[in-house]
């Protein structure tokens, strides 16, 4: 468990082609914020890759697009060591879970995401 509170809030809107990972990470630096949370988050993506725990380890979900919708996000930022998970839907309707893998999220239309400073004691 780790004790701490809450900073700043950063909401920013991704362009097209804009990997969900790496830009979490970027909005991050540019902030100067080390520790980071998604607060939520909305958008579409080109193409979805979420890893997932399978019976022999680390599978990775290909959920082919275009426009495959984040239905929820959440998770950590961390630059270098974000763990985003997400809940996406394709156009078929068919739901999808598990952790967005850095560079294979990118986004479609458009994706907006909230992100709060994490400051531990």
């Amino acid at each position: 468990m780790q004790t701490g509170r809450l900073g700043r809030l950063v909401v920013a809107r991704l362009k097209p082609n804009e990997d969900i990972v790496d830009s979490a990470e970027a909005l991050c630096a540019s902030h100067g914020i080390e520790l980071a949370v998604i607060r939520g988050g909305l958008g579409s993506l080109i193409d979805a890759n979420l890893g997932y725990l399978g019976r022999h380890g680390m599978k990775t979900l290909a959920v082919p697009g275009p426009g495959v919708e984040i239905l929820s996000i959440s998770g950590e930022i961390v630059i270098g060591d974000s763990r985003l998970q997400a809940v996406v839907a394709d156009a078929d309707g068919n739901i999808f879970a598990g952790r967005l893998e850095r560079g294979r999220n990118l986004s479609f239309i458009t994706v907006e995401l909230t992100l709060q400073e994490w400051l531990p004691d």
